[in-house]
């Protein structure tokens, strides 16, 4: 039972590699992070890409 609700309250993380057109970085990123980092004007001209998808 407890089992259970411990599943409720984990972030699913992702493996991914962030580009920023100088360094390649593996980061765990969860989806709100890839989300932030994908639409914030700050991480302009940055890619995330999660490693299922490469």
């Amino acid at each position: 039972m407890f089992e259970k609700i411990k599943k409720l309250f984990k972030k699913e993380r992702f493996p991914c590699i962030v580009w920023d057109g100088k360094i390649i970085k593996y980061l765990d990123l969860t989806q709100k992070q890839i989300d932030e980092m994908n639409n914030q004007e700050k991480y302009k001209g940055w890619s995330v890409t999660k490693k299922e998808d490469c």
